[in-house]
């Protein structure tokens, strides 16, 4: 018997109706939790303290020491991966870490800081290789 997923957001209308939710693979799913997490703030899930990631305590803040704030970030999210999604195994986390300029609507330029999170692992129940790659910009308000 195989295991239905369902995509997030949960598409009510579905439910509502009595139509049939339509499933998605696992490793779909995998991805959505893992961008959950990453997109989660501890203390937001109240069932669940520990879900959630770091990266939002950095908001805004300037980065003084840029090593450590990176192992930071990736033991946040390797932790909380470990905790949250168990059918993934042998879990490795890769980030980098950028300043870039980004156009803004009030001047032509802002700095902000990308990061992109690379997970890597195995999914357990299939033994499939599976990589998941999220993007994301912080950085404190800054106009030129």
């Amino acid at each position: 018997m195989s295991a239905t997923y369902h995509n997030i957001p949960v598409n009510f209308k579905d439910i509502r109706l009595k139509d049939e939710v339509p499933g998605i693979s696992v490793n779909t799913s995998i991805h959505n939790l893992i961008h959950l997490i990453v997109t989660t703030d501890f203390g937001e899930v109240r069932h669940n303290p520990s879900f959630g990631c770091e990266i939002w305590r950095f908001d805004f803040e300037n980065i003084y020491n840029l090593p450590s704030f990176k192992e930071e970030l990736k033991k946040s999210l390797y932790n909380s991966i470990l905790k949250n999604e168990k059918r993934l195994v042998n879990v490795n986390i890769g980030l980098q870490i950028e300043q870039v300029e980004v156009p803004t609507k009030v001047s032509n330029r802002r700095i902000k800081i990308r990061i992109l999170f690379i997970v890597n692992g195995v999914i357990e129940k299939t033994n499939e290789i599976f990589n998941h790659i999220d993007k994301f910009y912080i950085g404190p308000l800054s106009y030129c």
